[in-house]
C-alpha cells in the first residue's frame, strides 16, 4: 500500500483504529410474513455493516432473496439457488467440469460474483465465514479455491444477503468481488416436516428430499432450540440420455449452420483401444514404410500392414477421425449421490442484558459416477518388449510375430513404444467422493450500557476422500503386457469394428486385466477456527443531522489445508521403464505426479467503522433530504507470507427529496494468495503443445505451411508455488441510484454502475506463451531459460541448418511458477425492481427483477507478456503467433454480457402461484474456430458463437388452514425448465458450458409440508 492510499485512510478514519466493516445497507424490501413457527423477522435487512441499530438505509447494493424468492428459483441445492442469482457468475466448481482426480470433484459448486474471479467472493453463514472445500480447482492454469455451496440447504434458509461490492475493508480478504450471507432459519416455536419428489422429463433422472426441524423456548422464554435437519437422495444420469453429451463427436449437431462439418466439433480422443505405437526399428522393415504406425479397422483406407481378426495398421502418429475415441461413452453426466445435513441452534438470555448463543452443524455428501477409461499420457509412453507374447514384431518363430514376407525386421525382433492407448477394456473409472464437514460456533452478544457487543469462536473442518477405481497401475500394466505367456495383455487387439470409438469388443481376460487394475485415492482437508470481539454504537454523539454511530472490534483466525495423493502419485511409488530406464515420477496411467501439499496461516486483524449523519430531515435544506457518509478501514496481517494488507472505504448516500436516493462507494481490496499457491511444492501437468521453435525452423525449410499448421505434442509444465507472492491488490467505485416513489406506494428501482481494478493478479505465465517466447528470443540470439530443452541431436541441428535459428533440442519441461503477473479492470450495471402491489381485493401480487450487465472484462498484460506483444506488434513474430488471455475478455468462454432473473408470485387465501424466469446471454466459444475465416473487424467473429437462454419456473401451492388435523399443511406442485429448454451447444465435454447452464431439462416435483 502505497504512501498516499495511507494518507487517504487517515483522512478518511480519522482515527488511527483501521477498519473493516463499511456499511452495507440492503435496499429496503419488506420481509415475508413469518411462517407460524418462525419470529417474525424486521422490515429492513441490513448486511455488512457493524453497527447495530444504524439507520443505514439504501447505501450499497444488496440484493436479498426471502423464503419466497428462494422457492421461486426450483433449487434443490445451494449450486442450483446461487446460480438463480444473475450476479453469481460462472461456476468452475461442478461436477462436469472436474473429470480428472486434480480437480475439485464429486457433489461441490462455487459462486464467483461479478466473475472476477472464483476466490474472490466470501461466503458467510450467520454472519461468519464458512471454511474452504478442500479441494481446488484449476482457473486459468492457478489452483483457485471456493467455499461449496452445496452445504447450503435450501430449506434451511431464512433468506440470502449479497453484498454485490468490494468488502475487503468489512470482512478481509476474499471478499474482493462481494459477500454472500446465509441466514438460517433459528427461533422455531413449533415444527414441520415436509417431503419433495423430483423427476426430470423423458429421462431416468429423479430425486427426492425428506426434512424437518422444530424449535421450542424454554427457561421461562428466555432460551430457545431450534434441530432441524434433511436427507437428499438423486439416482444420477448416464451421458447416453442427452444426445448432446452421449457422443463427444457432434458435427450431426451443426449440420445446417456456418459451422458444417468443422473438425473443431469432433471431439472424439486420439487415445483409444485401436492404440498407436512406435517400432524401435528403420522404418523400411516393414511395409507400413514407418516406424510410427496406428491400427484401424481392416475396411478403412490406407491399410498397410494386415494384423487378422479385421484388424489393419496404417502409418502415422495421430489415428484419423474415424478411429478415434468417444470419451463419453457408458459415462455419467449427473452424479448419483447423497446428502444429509443436521443442525442445532441455540440461544439463551443469561441476564437481561447477555445473551449465549451457540450453532453446531454436520453435512456430509457422497456422490458417485463413471468417467473415460485411462489412457496414457503422450509424454510418457513405454516400452513393449521384443519377447512379449503378443508383439507382433516379435522374434522369429515368437507365437504372434506377423508372418508377411515384406516384414524384414532382425530375427531377434524389434521393441515397441506404445504412445497412445486407452485400456478400454478395464472398464470406466468408478469415482466415489465423499464428504464430511462439520461447523461449532459459540459465544456472547448483548449490551453493556449504551454499547452493543459480540464476541465469538467458530471452528470449522471439511474433509473429502476421492477414490477412484478401475485405475491401472503404469509398472504393473507394462510387466503384464511384457509376459511371455498366453496370458500377457494383449494392446495390439484393437476394440470395436463396427464404431472403434465406443467399447472394446475385443477384451483382455478379467484375470489379466484384475493384475494391473489399481484404486487410487486422494484425501483433502481445510479448517478454519476465529475469534473475534465487536462493538458499537448508534448514538455516540448527537449531531444536527442524527446520531453518530461507530464500532470497531478485532480478529483472529487460522486456516489450515492438506492434500494426500496417493503413494503411486506422491513419489512414494514411482514407474521406471523396466527396458528403457525412464524415470517417471507417477506410476497411474493418465495422471501426472503430485505431491502431498499442506500449509496453515494465521491472519490477525481490526477494524473501525463510522457513520456520519451530515444532513437530516430536519434541517430543512433544500434538495438534500438526507446525506450520510460511512468511513471503515482495515488492517490485516498474514503470517505465512508475511505481509500486512491495509485497506480504506467511504460510502456516501444523498437523499435529494423523499423517495430518490444517490449512493456510491469507493474503496481498496487486497486478497491474498490462497494456500495451495503459496505451499505447492511443484505440480507436474502433461498439456499439448506447439514447439513454435521447431515449426519455424520447418516453415523456413518449407516442411510447413505455417505455424497456424504446427503439430502439438506433449508437454510437462512444472508449476510452482512460493512465499513470495504477495497479496492482489484491488480498486472498487460503486455508483446508483434507488427510487421509491411515493405515487407507486412498494415500488423500489434501483440502478447501480461498478468498476473493479484488480493489480497483481496470481497467475502463471502459460506454457504456451512460455514457448511463444523462447521463439522471440531465440530469434533474437536469446532463449527463455523457463522452457528447458535437450542438447540438440544431429537430426534437430540437420533441421536448424540453414534457418534463421540456432539449433534447440526437444522441450523437456517449461517452468511455470505462479506470479503476480497481470492487471484487470472490469466494470458493469446492476438494475433490480421490487414492487409489491396494493391489494385491491385480487389478491397480493410481487414483482421481482434483478438484472446483471457486465460491460468489459479487460485483462492487461504483464511484462513477459507485454514483450510478446510488441514481438508480434513489430513483426519479429510470425502472425500466427497469439497470446491468450488478455484485451477484452467479456463474453470469451463464459462472462455473459447480461444475466436476469424475475418472478412474479399471487396469492389469495389459500393458493400461491408463482412464475419464475431466469436469462444467461450468449458467450463465443474459443475452442471452435471457423475452417474457412471471415474477413472481419470483430476479433470473435471466426469463434462459435454460444446461443443464450431462457428458462422459466411455474409453482402452484395450496395451503389448509383450519383447526382439523391438516391444519398447517401445504401442497405445492412446480415445473422447473417449464419448455424444456436445452443448454445451448458448446465444444465442451459434454456438449455445454456446465458453469453457466444444466442438462435436467424439464423437472416436475412434489412436495408436500407439514407445519405444527
Amino acid at each position: 500500500m502505497n504512501i498516499a492510499t495511507m494518507r487517504k485512510l487517515v483522512l478518511l478514519s480519522g482515527t488511527s483504529l483501521l477498519a473493516s466493516a463499511t456499511i452495507a445497507s440492503a435496499q429496503e424490501v419488506p420481509a415475508p410474513p413469518a411462517a407460524a413457527d418462525e419470529t417474525e423477522e424486521p422490515t429492513i435487512l441490513v448486511t455488512g455493516t457493524r453497527i447495530q441499530g444504524a439507520q443505514i438505509n439504501d447505501v450499497l447494493p444488496v440484493t436479498v432473496l426471502d423464503e419466497e424468492a428462494i422457492a421461486n428459483t426450483g433449487a434443490s441445492s445451494g449450486d442450483e439457488l446461487f446460480r438463480a442469482i444473475p450476479q453469481a457468475g460462472t461456476v468452475a466448481f461442478n461436477e462436469q467440469n472436474a473429470t480428472t482426480q486434480n480437480s475439485a470433484r464429486g457433489d461441490v459448486g462455487s459462486i464467483n460474483l461479478r466473475d472476477l474471479g472464483t476466490g474472490n467472493t466470501l461466503l458467510l453463514i450467520n454472519g461468519r465465514r464458512m471454511t474452504l472445500h478442500p479441494g481446488f480447482q484449476t482457473e486459468l492454469l492457478v489452483p483457485v479455491v471456493s467455499s461449496d455451496t452445496n452445504e447450503i440447504a435450501p430449506g434451511s434458509v431464512r433468506r440470502i444477503e449479497v453484498l454485490r461490492d468490494g468488502a475487503s475493508a468489512i470482512y478481509g480478504a476474499d471478499a474482493v468481488a462481494g459477500v454472500v450471507n446465509t441466514v438460517l432459519k433459528g427461533d422455531m416455536t413449533g415444527g414441520f416436516v415436509e417431503g419433495d419428489y423430483r423427476m426430470s422429463d423423458g429421462t431416468s433422472l429423479y430425486s427426492y428430499r425428506l426434512s424437518g426441524g422444530y424449535g421450542f423456548d424454554f427457561g421461562g422464554g428466555r432460551g430457545n432450540i431450534t434441530v432441524y435437519g434433511g436427507y437428499f437422495y438423486e439416482n444420477g444420469m448416464p451421458t447416453s440420455e442427452r444426445y448432446y453429451a452421449a457422443d463427444e463427436n457432434r458435427l450431426p449437431l451443426v449440420v445446417g449452420t456456418d459451422f458444417e462439418g468443422d473438425a473443431s466439433f469432433n471431439n472424439r480422443n486420439t487415445f483409444g483401444p485401436f492404440g498407436q505405437f512406435d517400432i524401435q526399428a528403420p522404418s523400411s522393415r516393414t511395409p507400413i514404410g514407418d516406424d510410427d504406425f496406428y491400427l484401424q479397422p481392416d475396411y478403412f483406407p490406407n491399410c498397410r500392414l494386415d494384423f487378422g481378426n479385421g484388424i489393419c495398421a496404417r502409418n502415422g502418429t495421430t489415428p484419423t477421425s474415424d478411429v478415434r475415441y468417444n470419451q463419453n461413452y457408458d459415462g455419467t453426466l449427473i452424479s448419483e449421490k447423497k446428502r444429509y445435513n443436521a443442525m442445532a441452534l441455540l440461544s439463551y438470555d443469561l441476564t437481561d442484558n447477555i445473551e449465549a448463543y451457540f450453532e453446531g452443524s454436520y453435512y456430509r455428501s457422497e456422490s458417485r459416477r463413471n468417467n473415460e477409461a485411462s489412457a496414457i499420457l503422450g509424454a510418457t509412453p513405454f516400452r513393449i518388449s521384443r519377447n512379449a507374447y503378443w508383439n507382433p514384431f516379435g522374434p522369429v518363430g515368437s507365437p504372434n510375430r506377423l508372418t508377411d514376407p515384406r516384414i524384414t525386421i532382425a530375427a531377434g525382433g524389434a521393441d515397441i513404444d506404445l504412445e497412445r492407448y486407452r485400456f478400454v477394456d478395464i472398464g470406466s473409472r468408478d469415482v466415489s467422493v465423499d464428504k464430511d464437514v462439520f461447523r461449532l460456533v459459540g459465544g456472547f452478544r448483548g449490551n453493556f450500557g449504551s454499547w452493543d457487543f459480540d464476541t465469538g469462536f467458530l471452528y470449522s473442518e471439511a474433509d473429502v476422500v476421492d477414490l477412484a477405481r478401475n485405475r491401472v497401475s503404469m509398472t504393473l500394466a507394462q510387466a503384464a503386457i511384457n509376459r511371455t505367456t498366453p496370458d500377457a495383455y494383449n494392446p495390439f487387439n484393437g476394440g470395436c469394428l463396427g464404431d472403434p470409438g465406443e467399447g472394446d469388443c475385443t477384451p483382455n481376460s478379467q484375470a489379466t486385466m484384475d493384475s494391473m487394475r489399481i484404486d487410487v485415492f486422494r484425501k483433502g482437508g481445510t479448517s478454519l477456527a476465529l475469534a473475534d470481539f465487536k462493538v458499537s454504537r448508534d448514538d455516540l454523539i448527537s449531531l444536527p443531522g442524527g446520531n453518530l454511530g461507530v464500532a470497531a472490534g478485532v480478529e483472529w483466525r487460522r486456516e489450515t489445508f492438506y492434500d494426500d495423493r496417493d503413494p503411486r502419485l506422491d513419489g512414494t511409488i514411482t514407474f521406471t521403464d523396466s527396458i528403457t530406464g525412464e524415470f517417471i515420477g507417477s506410476d497411474v496411467v493418465g495422471t501426472s505426479p503430485s505431491p502431498d501439499t499442506s500449509g496453515k496461516r494465521n491472519v490477525y486483524s481490526a477494524y473501525a467503522e463510522l457513520f456520519v449523519p451530515l444532513v437530516g430531515p430536519d434541517m430543512n435544506i433544500p434538495l438534500v433530504e438526507e446525506f450520510n457518509v460511512q468511513v471503515a478501514g482495515r488492517i490485516e496481517r498474514f503470517t505465512d507470507i508475511k505481509e500486512t494488507a491495509m485497506v480504506p472505504r467511504i460510502a456516501a448516500s444523498w437523499t435529494t427529496v423523499p423517495g430518490v436516493t444517490f449512493r456510491g462507494a469507493w474503496s481498496e481490496g487486497f486478497r491474498a494468495p490462497n494456500l495451495v499457491q503459496v505451499n505447492d511444492e511443484g505440480t507436474t501437468r502433461v498439456n499439448t503443445r506447439d514447439d513454435l521453435v521447431f515449426c519455424q525452423a520447418q516453415v523456413e525449410k518449407g516442411t510447413l505451411t505455417n505455424l497456424g499448421a504446427c503439430p502439438g505434442a506433449s508437454t510437462v509444465s512444472f508449476r510452482s508455488g512460493t512465499e513470495n507472492l504477495v497479496p492482489e491488490d484491488s480498486e472498487s467505485i460503486n455508483l446508483g441510484v434507488v427510487l421509491e416513489p411515493g405515487f407507486l406506494p412498494g415500488l423500489t428501482l434501483t440502478a447501480d454502475y461498478w468498476r473493479v481494478e484488480q493489480r497483481g493478479l496470481v497467475g502463471t505465465f502459460g506454457d504456451d506463451n512460455a514457448i511463444a517466447l523462447d521463439l522471440l528470443r531465440r530469434l533474437n540470439g536469446s532463449t527463455n531459460p523457463n522452457v528447458i530443452r535437450e542438447t540438440p541431436s544431429a537430426e534437430d541441428i540437420a533441421l536448424f541448418n540453414g534457418t534463421s535459428l540456432a539449433p534447440a533440442g526437444e522441450i523437456i519441461r517449461v517452468l511455470d511458477p505462479y506470479l503476480n503477473l497481470d492487471s484487470r479492470v472490469s466494470k458493469g450495471w446492476d438494475f433490480g425492481l421490487f414492487y409489491r402491489v396494493p391489494d385491491f381485493g385480487l389478491g397480493k401480487f410481487r414483482l421481482r427483477f434483478n438484472a446483471a450487465r457486465l460491460e468489459s472484462f479487460v485483462q492487461s498484460a504483464g511484462p513477459d507478456s507485454q514483450e510478446l506483444l510488441a514481438g508480434i506488434a513489430d513483426g519479429s513474430l510470425p502472425a500466427d503467433v497469439t497470446v491468450g488471455g488478455l484485451g477484452e475478455l467479456l463474453e470469451i468462454d463464459g462472462r455473459p454480457k447480461w444475466r436476469f432473473s424475475g418472478s412474479i408470485n399471487w396469492d389469495k387465501g389459500p393458493v400461491d402461484v408463482g412464475l419464475f424466469a431466469n436469462y444467461v446471454g450468449e458467450v463465443w466459444d474459443t475452442s471452435v474456430t471457423r475452417d474457412v475465416l471471415l474477413d472481419t473487424d470483430d476479433p470473435n467473429g471466426n469463434f462459435y458463437r454460444v446461443d443464450d437462454q431462457i428458462t422459466f419456473n411455474l409453482s402452484i401451492s395450496y395451503s389448509i388452514n383450519n383447526d382439523t388435523p391438516l391444519d398447517g399443511t401445504r401442497l405445492r406442485f412446480a415445473i422447473n425448465n417449464l419448455f424444456d429448454k436445452d443448454p445451448p451447444l458448446a465444444d465442451e465435454q459434454f456438449g455445454y458450458y456446465s458453469d453457466l447452464h444444466s442438462a435436467r431439462g424439464r423437472v416436475f416435483h412434489v412436495e408436500l409440508r407439514k407445519e405444527f
